[in-house]
């Protein structure tokens, strides 16, 4: 399967450079965590000056007010820290989810189609919903607790550095240990997070495709699938349980070590150095505080990987390279010309499936593309539209090479209508209307008038307003096709290609999409793939692809007299459906 490219992730560089938003007034969010910090740790050595004066009157006070006033400041810089981070980790994510989305569409389409449209959504949802749960759950304490860790070594080393190298060999065994562990558990993770993809993909189409299932009585199968789906992801999650459970086991047993190394080592240094009781008190105090962020990020070491997984996998959507040519030669005004010479194709790393194709379409022509199930004619459309890109050879459109266009000159100049429409779940002119987003009402109705629509737009129950539904599915397929049209219409595209549907569509309505097509196709240079003889008899020019290269090529009158594949598809279809197109 197809994935994405994994982006330099080490340190925050890629994130600061994607969020440029965590980079606002990062002096003043460090100032207030090492003030909230220093706040925490102030309050034991105000302890330790009380102990040493032997708890004499005139010391209590001072000491109760400092350690106050320390206690404030802590909270008091806590919490517009919170609240701090919190707007730039929203607005950072925010800013993730806009870039992912245009990434989505400006992402090859060859590396688009390949990938699971679930796996995208989740990179866009739920794996950045892992950071604000994160946050949510505590989170946001790191950087305090980072602060606060880099004081309480100063001031352990300034007190006593005899007592705090211990704590920190321990510490940096940990923390070694703990470097190496989650590596293991950002594999695992990783991997569990794309599982949890691909079945959310099985569940989508498992209820998208109930009506089917239903029919064709394969829901003992689609179940079984389903449930691997569902073991495989519970199977991943629990594979990052005993990594977390061994770290966790090993960062109580060197925390607890800690206390007691400073317990026992504080008691024996300070007969031996006269260390006072208020100092052994203080650095019990401030191991406490060391330990405290060891002992946080232990205990949520599993949160923050998951977190982080969410966070890469977004960043990896968003750092993948796009495709978009910008400031790219634009296309020339009018009907397009097609250039295609010697060009091959195929998908992935997979063999050819295109051998060779050399061909010419004039501008204003109307090409029928024609071919056995697997010929080529697909990818040779994906190639037009660059949803595929060439092996080998060269495709010019007006004359301009197609790697060479400017992405928003191609947009409503190239335009293809598949077999099956896709359209939004709004009404039918707001799908109409993004052909071109400042049509009126009046120009929609102006389009379905040009396309001879006027029949079909009679029985819609809300005229222009009747909604379409999820991805079309309260209208037939062929209204499908007839709303896909008047959208293209509407673009006034100078080169179509049409991907012929054959299915689920009634005479009637055949007959409106019949006659559409040879209004928007007027003028303009069209390829349509013809699953029907009818279209290549009406076209000016029929292409026939056999086993990945074109056999023959010419006007339906001459070659349907001539030997070879074209003769024989036209027979079949004669045969199966007696000579009615």
């Amino acid at each position: 399967m197809t994935t994405l490219a994994r982006p330099d992730l080490k340190g925050f560089r890629t994130a600061l450079r994607v969020s440029p938003s965590l980079r606002q007034g990062l002096p003043v969010t460090i100032l207030l965590a090492l003030a909230a910090g220093a706040g925490r740790i102030i309050a034991p050595l105000t302890v330790q000056h009380a102990i040493d004066a032997g708890l004499a009157p005139h010391t209590i006070a001072p000491a109760v007010t400092i350690g106050g006033i320390a206690v404030l400041v802590a909270g008091s810089s806590s919490m517009v820290l919170n609240r701090r981070i919190h707007d730039r980790i929203e607005r950072a994510l925010a800013g993730l989810r806009r870039a992912g989305l245009r990434r989505v569409h400006d992402m090859a389409a060859s590396r688009a189609d390949r990938l699971p449209s679930a796996d995208l959504v989740t990179r866009l949802t739920s794996d950045i919903d892992q950071v604000t749960t994160f946050l949510q759950g505590g989170g946001i304490q790191f950087l305090t607790n980072a602060a606060q860790l880099v004081i309480a070594t100063v001031i352990m080393c300034a007190y006593s550095w005899q007592l705090a190298v211990p704590v920190l060999v321990i510490a940096g065994l940990l923390l070694a240990a703990m470097a190496a562990m989650q590596k293991v558990i950002a594999r695992r993770y990783h991997r569990a997070r794309g599982d949890l993809a691909r079945m959310q993909s099985a569940v989508a189409e498992s209820v998208l495709g109930g009506p089917v299932i239903r029919s064709t009585g394969t829901g003992e199968r689609t179940r079984a699938k389903l449930d691997e789906a569902v073991d495989q992801a519970r199977d991943s999650l629990l594979r990052t349980l005993p990594p977390l459970h061994g770290n966790t086991s090993l960062g109580e047993l060197a925390i607890s070590t800690m206390t007691v190394a400073v317990l026992l080592g504080g008691v024996w240094w300070g007969r031996r150095t006269g260390l006072t009781a208020g100092e052994v008190v203080a650095m019990v105090f401030l191991v406490t505080f060391f330990v405290r962020p060891l002992q946080f990020l232990v205990q949520s070491l599993g949160e923050a990987q998951n977190a982080l997984t969410g966070w890469r996998r977004a960043l990896e959507l968003v750092t993948t390279p796009s495709a978009v040519v910008r400031d790219g030669t634009p296309l020339p005004e009018g009907p397009v010309s097609v250039r295609v010479a010697h060009v091959s194709a195929r998908y992935g790393d997979g063999p050819l499936v295109l051998h060779d194709v050399t061909v010419r379409l004039e501008a204003g022509e109307h090409v029928a593309i024609v071919g056995r199930t697997g010929s080529g004619k697909s990818t040779f459309a994906k190639l037009l539209t660059r949803r595929l890109e060439p092996a080998t050879g060269t495709i010019r459109l007006g004359g301009v090479p197609l790697e060479e266009l400017d992405d928003n000159s191609l947009a409503g100049r190239v335009v293809i209508v598949p077999q099956d429409p896709f359209l939004f779940d709004d009404t039918i002119v707001a799908n109409v209307r993004l052909g071109r987003p400042s049509a009126t009402d009046d120009d929609v109705l102006d389009i379905l008038a040009r396309l001879g629509l006027h029949d079909w737009f009679a029985t819609l129950p809300e005229g222009l307003d009747t909604p379409v539904g999820l991805r079309g599915d309260r209208l037939s397929a062929g209204e499908r096709q007839l709303v896909a049209l008047a959208r293209t219409a509407l673009a006034d595209p100078d080169l179509v290609i049409y991907d012929e549907a054959t299915s689920g569509i009634d005479p009637a309505t055949d007959v409106a999409v019949q006659q559409a097509l040879a209004a928007l196709t007027h003028g303009r240079t069209t390829v349509s793939i013809a699953h029907r003889m009818i279209t290549a008899e009406t076209a000016d020019r029929v292409l026939v692809f056999d086993d990945g290269r074109i056999a023959q090529a010419g006007p339906h009158r001459r070659l349907v007299t001539e030997p070879g594949p074209y003769a024989g598809l036209v027979t079949a279809w004669n045969r199966q459906f007696g000579g009615v197109a």
